[in-house]
């Protein structure tokens, strides 16, 4: 992600219940979304995306979720869907 940038709504900017690497990994993937609707980055590339742990991204996703900021699917074939 070369000199990309990524949108940040106020709604997720000024949300006090998440942490600002939530806020962060919202805007990683949003812009992997642009192109499929979706992102389906596993969390071992999303932690690199944002330089923390694999263990952190998944708190962070849990976070989001729950803020009903994000939607996570899963198909048939176990691939993980994000959503925004």
């Amino acid at each position: 992600m070369n000199d990309t940038y990524s949108k940040i709504p106020s709604k997720v900017r000024l949300n006090e219940n998440i942490c600002p690497n939530a806020k962060l990994l919202y805007g990683v993937i949003y812009l992997l979304s642009l192109k499929e609707g979706f992102c389906y980055a596993s969390n071992n590339c999303l932690s690199s995306n944002i330089n923390v742990s694999v263990r952190t991204i998944t708190r962070l996703l849990k976070e989001l979720k729950n803020e009903n900021l994000i939607r996570i699917e899963y198909t048939d074939k176990c691939i993980r869907k994000i959503y925004i």
